[in-house]
Protein backbone atom coordinates (compact mmCIF):
# COMPACT_ATOMS: atom_id res chain seq x y z
CA UNK A 1 0.00 0.00 0.00
CA UNK A 2 1.34 3.41 -0.91
CA UNK A 3 1.59 6.10 1.70
CA UNK A 4 -0.16 9.46 1.40
CA UNK A 5 3.22 11.17 1.38
CA UNK A 6 4.38 8.96 -1.53
CA UNK A 7 1.24 9.82 -3.51
CA UNK A 8 1.73 13.55 -2.83
CA UNK A 9 5.39 13.31 -3.85
CA UNK A 10 4.48 11.52 -7.10
CA UNK A 11 1.83 14.16 -7.91
CA UNK A 12 4.43 16.92 -7.53
CA UNK A 13 7.35 15.15 -9.23
CA UNK A 14 5.26 13.89 -12.16
CA UNK A 15 3.94 17.39 -12.79
CA UNK A 16 0.32 16.33 -12.19
CA UNK A 17 -0.17 18.95 -9.47
CA UNK A 18 1.27 21.66 -11.72
CA UNK A 19 -0.91 20.55 -14.66
CA UNK A 20 -3.98 20.62 -12.41
CA UNK A 21 -3.08 24.11 -11.18
CA UNK A 22 -2.54 25.35 -14.75
CA UNK A 23 -5.89 23.93 -15.86
CA UNK A 24 -7.60 25.47 -12.83
CA UNK A 25 -6.05 28.89 -13.50
CA UNK A 26 -7.11 28.55 -17.12
CA UNK A 27 -10.73 28.15 -16.06
CA UNK A 28 -11.12 24.40 -16.61
CA UNK A 29 -12.88 23.91 -13.27
CA UNK A 30 -14.83 27.17 -13.28
CA UNK A 31 -12.90 28.45 -10.29
CA UNK A 32 -12.38 32.15 -9.86
CA UNK A 33 -8.95 33.50 -8.94
CA UNK A 34 -10.21 34.60 -5.53
CA UNK A 35 -11.57 31.08 -4.87
CA UNK A 36 -8.30 29.56 -6.05
CA UNK A 37 -6.30 31.75 -3.67
CA UNK A 38 -8.53 30.67 -0.77
CA UNK A 39 -8.14 26.99 -1.70
CA UNK A 40 -4.35 27.35 -1.92
CA UNK A 41 -4.17 29.16 1.43
CA UNK A 42 -6.32 26.47 3.08
CA UNK A 43 -4.11 23.73 1.59
CA UNK A 44 -0.99 25.47 2.93
CA UNK A 45 -2.59 25.69 6.39
CA UNK A 46 -3.48 21.99 6.18
CA UNK A 47 0.01 20.96 5.06
CA UNK A 48 1.67 22.95 7.84
CA UNK A 49 -0.48 21.15 10.44
CA UNK A 50 -0.25 17.75 8.75
CA UNK A 51 2.49 16.37 10.98
CA UNK A 52 1.12 17.75 14.21
CA UNK A 53 -0.74 15.24 16.33
CA UNK A 54 0.72 12.31 14.39
CA UNK A 55 2.95 9.87 16.20
CA UNK A 56 3.54 7.31 13.42
CA UNK A 57 2.79 6.87 9.72
CA UNK A 58 0.74 9.08 7.45
CA UNK A 59 -2.59 7.28 6.97
CA UNK A 60 -5.57 9.59 6.88
CA UNK A 61 -9.34 9.20 6.69
CA UNK A 62 -10.43 11.87 4.24
CA UNK A 63 -14.16 11.41 3.75
CA UNK A 64 -17.14 9.40 4.92
CA UNK A 65 -20.50 10.11 3.36
CA UNK A 66 -23.86 8.41 3.82
CA UNK A 67 -26.90 9.09 1.66
CA UNK A 68 -29.46 11.11 3.65
CA UNK A 69 -32.06 8.32 3.37
CA UNK A 70 -29.63 5.83 4.93
CA UNK A 71 -28.54 7.99 7.87
CA UNK A 72 -29.26 6.82 11.39
CA UNK A 73 -29.03 3.13 10.42
CA UNK A 74 -25.43 2.48 11.44
CA UNK A 75 -24.01 2.77 7.92
CA UNK A 76 -21.28 5.26 8.86
CA UNK A 77 -20.29 3.18 11.88
CA UNK A 78 -20.07 0.08 9.69
CA UNK A 79 -18.01 1.90 7.04
CA UNK A 80 -15.53 3.32 9.56
CA UNK A 81 -15.29 0.02 11.47
CA UNK A 82 -14.62 -1.93 8.27
CA UNK A 83 -12.07 0.64 7.15
CA UNK A 84 -10.21 0.28 10.45
CA UNK A 85 -10.38 -3.51 10.13
CA UNK A 86 -8.85 -3.30 6.64
CA UNK A 87 -6.13 -0.94 7.87
CA UNK A 88 -5.36 -3.42 10.66
CA UNK A 89 -4.89 -6.24 8.12
CA UNK A 90 -2.54 -3.97 6.17
CA UNK A 91 -0.49 -3.30 9.30
CA UNK A 92 -1.30 0.42 9.51
CA UNK A 93 -0.45 1.46 13.08
CA UNK A 94 -2.31 4.78 13.22
CA UNK A 95 -4.75 6.80 11.16
CA UNK A 96 -5.73 10.45 11.52
CA UNK A 97 -8.74 12.57 10.57
CA UNK A 98 -10.06 16.08 10.99
CA UNK A 99 -13.73 16.84 11.63
CA UNK A 100 -15.55 20.09 12.29
CA UNK A 101 -16.50 20.46 15.98
CA UNK A 102 -20.12 21.23 15.04
CA UNK A 103 -20.48 17.87 13.24
CA UNK A 104 -21.91 15.98 16.21
CA UNK A 105 -23.07 12.96 14.20
CA UNK A 106 -19.59 12.37 12.78
CA UNK A 107 -17.92 12.93 16.16
CA UNK A 108 -20.26 10.32 17.68
CA UNK A 109 -19.41 7.78 14.97
CA UNK A 110 -15.68 8.34 15.37
CA UNK A 111 -15.81 8.14 19.16
CA UNK A 112 -17.94 4.99 18.98
CA UNK A 113 -15.43 3.34 16.65
CA UNK A 114 -12.39 4.05 18.81
CA UNK A 115 -11.06 7.41 17.66
CA UNK A 116 -9.76 9.87 20.24
CA UNK A 117 -9.28 13.62 20.06
CA UNK A 118 -5.61 14.62 20.11
CA UNK A 119 -5.86 18.32 19.36
CA UNK A 120 -7.38 21.10 17.33
CA UNK A 121 -6.26 22.99 14.25
CA UNK A 122 -7.70 25.79 12.10
CA UNK A 123 -8.05 26.81 8.50
CA UNK A 124 -9.73 29.82 6.87
CA UNK A 125 -13.16 28.27 7.46
CA UNK A 126 -12.69 27.67 11.19
CA UNK A 127 -11.70 25.02 13.68
CA UNK A 128 -11.11 21.29 13.14
CA UNK A 129 -11.00 18.55 15.76
CA UNK A 130 -8.02 16.27 15.10
CA UNK A 131 -8.62 12.62 15.97
CA UNK A 132 -6.53 9.45 15.69
CA UNK A 133 -7.32 5.76 15.84
CA UNK A 134 -4.93 2.89 16.25
CA UNK A 135 -6.14 -0.07 14.22
CA UNK A 136 -3.52 -2.03 16.16
CA UNK A 137 -1.93 -5.40 15.60
CA UNK A 138 -3.93 -8.18 14.01
CA UNK A 139 -5.32 -10.48 16.72
CA UNK A 140 -3.98 -14.04 16.28
CA UNK A 141 -6.29 -16.20 14.20
CA UNK A 142 -8.54 -13.33 13.15
CA UNK A 143 -7.63 -13.21 9.46
CA UNK A 144 -10.21 -14.72 7.14
CA UNK A 145 -8.89 -16.81 4.28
Amino acid sequence: MRSLRAIQRKAVLSGAALRWAARALGGAFDLRLRSMWRIVRNKVLFLTSERRYRSVGDAQLLNVAVHPEARGRGVATALVSEGLRLLRTLGVPEVRLEVRPWNGAALAVYTRTGWREVGRTRDLEGEWVVMVASPGPIPAGSLRG
